[in-house]
């Protein structure tokens, strides 16, 4: 029953952060701004499943939903990016891992977060800073959120460092849009490949 409430909450609070970037955008704000606070909010969702959902099934269920409806909208409106689609799909992917046993949760949680607020707070940084969205300037904002979520996750110095110099190299030369699926996949991974050493 808990899983239950929780799920229902995760609804309410992606409907909350698309309600914001609604606001965003009535007030005028730029898209990229809005799209990636949507992007980074919403990667916080994986802390409700990390800690309060319990259940396999219910675990998956948001995501996969969100695949299928962001699905929906990028076949049928033109306005939607690629990213809206590949971005629940390696969360699903990740979770399903961890179901496996193939990913532990701690780099689950660090793959999304690495994703949502390290992108996120690179191309708004390139941005504001007059630059294209890929810059210096925001590659060393990824890393140095990527290494603090890494940190937070339970990584160690270097392989908060490892993990963080991959997953800014893999933002910084995947084609946009795939960042989506390479940047928490391979954080993940390597994450749990660093650990086991």
């Amino acid at each position: 029953m808990n899983d239950l409430i929780w799920l229902l909450i995760s609804s309410f609070y992606v409907a909350a952060v698309l309600a914001l970037a609604s606001f965003m955008r009535k007030r005028g704000v730029e898209d990229l701004y809005v799209r990636k606070t949507v992007h980074m909010l919403v990667s916080l969702w994986i802390l409700i499943m990390a800690w309060f959902i319990e259940s396999p099934v219910a675990r998956i269920t948001g995501p996969a939903i969100f695949v299928l409806i962001n699905l929906f909208f990028y076949l049928h409106f033109g306005n939607a990016g690629a990213g809206i689609v590949f971005y629940p799909l390696s969360l699903t992917v990740m979770i399903a891992l961890m179901l496996c046993g193939v990913l532990s949760e701690n780099a689950v949680v660090a793959g999304t977060l690495v994703m949502g607020l390290g992108d996120g707070a690179a191309a708004i940084t390139g941005t504001l800073l007059g630059r294209k969205r890929r810059s210096p300037e925001g590659s060393a904002v990824m890393f140095i959120v990527s290494f603090n979520v890494i940190m937070a996750a339970g990584g160690s110095i270097a392989q908060a460092v490892i993990t963080a110099a991959a997953a800014t190299a893999a933002e910084r030369f995947t084609p946009s849009a795939l960042d989506n699926v390479t940047v928490p996949l391979l954080t993940a991974g390597l994450m749990e490949v660093l650990c086991a050493l």
